[in-house]
């Protein structure tokens, strides 16, 4: 049985919004969220959270102490690296990628696309970035093998190791994932456009309000709950439009 393991990505030092993962959302840090909400997937063994060695990511670690989650600090350029270590450390056979940046994850989605990965015997699988039926950015996660992340370690170039999915993507994209949303359903959202995960302040304030109308209500809510919130009300939406994905989402 393949072990299967969920790795975040967590730092402190993002240049449009710093410290964003220890904002709080209904009395919770966002990193407390992505954690809470990963642990329900039914699929996984494991929660690893890979951070850096830069002494201002040192509230990451010592978050992961006190609530005893295996982490593992590594350099905080070459991401491939530290998130090759982090597996390398937790003895993992398969790789859930997550960034600590999307409080909204959802463990269904994650759930289905592991199953997806499996039936499918792939190497790596990752949602629809672009086009019809997009999928939902701030619910982003990519399923890829132990073997092919440590091939890319070992042979990426100096762009690649900046990242962590891009040289996979490159060599072993065969299929993209696409969740079972019922896109009519939500005619006052513009899909291709809509952006849920936290990198600017009008994005913390979206989260903010969802947070307070979904989680309030539903501390389980699902990416259904959310989407109907926000086809509800359109008008939140302003000013918050995705700026597009280059098949990475670095942290």
């Amino acid at each position: 049985m393949s072990k299967v393991n969920v790795i975040v990505q967590a730092r402190l030092g993002s240049s449009r919004l710093p410290a964003k993962i220890l904002k709080s959302l209904c009395d919770k840090t966002v990193m407390e969220h992505v954690i809470e909400r990963l642990n329900r997937c039914q699929l996984i063994d494991n929660i690893i959270i890979a951070t850096t060695t830069n002494t201002k990511d040192d509230p990451i670690a010592d978050y992961c102490n006190d609530s005893n989650i295996l982490y593992y600090r590594g350099s905080e350029d070459n991401v491939l690296n530290r998130y090759y270590q982090a597996a390398l450390i937790s003895n993992t056979d398969i790789i859930v990628r997550v960034t600590s940046d999307c409080p909204l994850i959802d463990a269904k989605y994650i759930d289905l696309m592991i199953k997806t990965f499996f039936k499918e015997n792939l190497k790596y699988l990752g949602p629809k970035y672009f086009g019809d039926h997009k999928f939902p950015d701030g619910f982003n996660g990519e399923v890829f093998t132990f073997e092919v992340l440590k091939e890319a370690n070992e042979n990426a170039n100096k762009f690649e190791l900046e990242h962590v999915s891009t040289y996979i993507i490159k060599k072993y994209k065969t299929i993209e994932f696409e969740y079972p949303i019922h896109y009519g359903k939500f005619k006052n959202i513009n899909f291709n456009k809509l952006h849920l995960s936290l990198d600017t302040e009008n994005d913390y304030k979206v989260l903010e309000n969802i947070f307070k109308n979904v989680y309030s209500v539903n501390d389980k809510f699902t990416i259904y709950d959310v989407l109907e919130y926000l086809n509800d009300n359109p008008n939140l939406l302003q000013n918050n439009e995705d700026k597009g994905k280059d098949g990475d989402f670095p942290i």
